[in-house]
């Protein structure tokens, strides 16, 4: 009997490499429809409705830009606008810079301290909302023990208003946001390879060169993803500037939950949140360039 030859056997070789990957791709197809059919249903439907509600007139017949002009001649609504994306911006970067050195930490610490950090952080996020922001009331407050110590220092000779501020809403957005910074950082430095280190320092770069150069673009992409979900969070908070806040440091979205919740007006608090949401995105892309052309990561 003739041996086959190398031809013939690479043929069903090559149909079971085509039918394995034919197999592959549908098993991928069929874990995707799940996810694509909830973001359908939980945040693409949700948008479009309220596109379509922002775009309704009630003193007119079909769609219309009214609330949108209604809106933006509004100074009460661009004053708010303004101070949320400001408040969210400082609050960003007060976060990365905190956050950072806490991800680096983690890197050179003990594995009882990292894990013990980890925990903790991992303990925060399950905190309710409601409840941390009750812990800076009594912080903040003019009895509590920030005001206690700068009294007892002779600072201040009258307990200095903290709560019912940008301030107090500033401190508590930024501790809620941490622990959604800190872990993609340390993602990434995790996967830094420890010869990275030590091929710069072998090359005489001091630490904070080889962080500038070597460890922060290689770490990009926590850093990205890190500020996104910290810039997304701030711009959406409500709770936080509602129990820690005043009318005067009002945010976008509690303008929002007015219109449609209180007036009932909700084509008008539709058009506030499509703004909201579009200024949001706008921001999130014009960083997304600015990290890819001058960080040159790929994100």
């Amino acid at each position: 009997m003739a041996a086959a030859s190398p031809a013939g056997l690479a043929i069903p070789e090559a149909i079971a490499r085509s039918t394995r990957r034919r197999w592959n791709a549908s098993g991928v197809a069929l874990l995707i429809v799940p996810a694509l059919v909830f973001v359908a249903m939980f945040y693409v439907y949700p948008l479009v409705n309220l596109l379509d509600g922002s775009l309704r007139d009630p003193n007119a017949a079909g769609l219309s830009l009214t609330q949108y002009v209604s809106v933006l001649n509004s100074r009460r609504v661009i004053a708010t606008l303004e101070r949320t994306l400001r408040l969210s911006l400082l609050s960003t970067v007060i976060t990365l810079l905190l956050s950072y050195p806490i991800a680096l930490y983690l890197i050179g610490a003990s594995r009882r301290i990292r894990t013990t950090i980890l925990i903790v952080t991992f303990v925060s996020l399950a905190a309710s909302l409601i409840v941390r922001n009750y812990g800076w009331l009594v912080v903040l407050s003019d009895a509590g023990p920030i005001n206690q110590l700068l009294l007892a220092l002779g600072i201040y000779e009258t307990p200095v208003r903290m709560v019912y501020s940008e301030g107090a809403v500033l401190v508590a957005i930024v501790h809620y946001a941490m622990p959604f910074m800190i872990l993609p950082i340390y993602g990434s430095l995790v996967r830094l390879q420890p010869s990275t280190w030590e091929a710069a320092q072998a090359l005489g770069a001091s630490p904070w060169a080889t962080l500038r150069t070597v460890v922060i673009p290689q770490t990009m992409p926590g850093v990205y993803g890190g500020v996104t979900l910290s810039f997304a969070i701030a711009t959406s908070a409500y709770v936080t500037p509602l129990m820690l806040g005043a009318p005067s440091t009002a945010f976008i979205s509690q303008i929002a939950a007015d219109e449609l919740l209180i007036q009932l007006n909700f084509p008008r608090g539709s058009a506030i949140i499509v703004i909201l949401t579009a200024c949001t995105f706008v921001i999130l892309a014009v960083y997304t360039l600015a990290v890819r052309r001058i960080g040159r990561a790929h994100v």
